[in-house]
């Protein structure tokens, strides 16, 4: 029977679901993206400016400093935001591998042709 309740609601559930993990990609490269742009953005500044000499190492001019200190800040929240993608990807690949290889009560060559009229049964517990 087509057209239910209870399909819509399913067709609207696995729509929420694909468009919540298209969300989360995108807020993820959009986020990935903007520090790299501002880690970039912030290089090419230092190098322009001549922030990659002696005086620069000894902390003497203020922008040069500021950069200094930028790239540092930079750093330490780029590692962040890499170990969370690191944890989000292997939380999802470990809840895939738990979906696939959770129990079920056929086995896989039962739908097959061989498996109908192979010796062994199922035995349900």
């Amino acid at each position: 029977m087509k057209g239910n309740k209870f399909d819509l609601k399913n067709e609207q559930y696995n729509y929420l679901l694909i468009m919540t993990a298209f969300k989360n990609v995108a807020n993820l490269l959009l986020t990935l993206g903007a520090m790299t742009g501002l880690s970039y953005g912030s290089f090419r500044f230092c190098n322009w400016y001549g922030c990659d000499g002696w005086l620069s190492f000894l902390r003497s001019d203020l922008i040069c400093n500021a950069c200094v200190d930028a790239a540092y800040h930079l750093k330490n929240y780029q590692i962040s935001l890499y170990g969370s993608v690191f944890t989000l990807l292997s939380y999802h690949l470990s809840s895939l591998i738990s979906k696939a290889s959770s129990p079920s009560d056929t086995y896989i060559f039962e739908e097959y042709e061989l498996g109908k009229k192979s010796p062994r049964s199922l035995k349900l517990k």
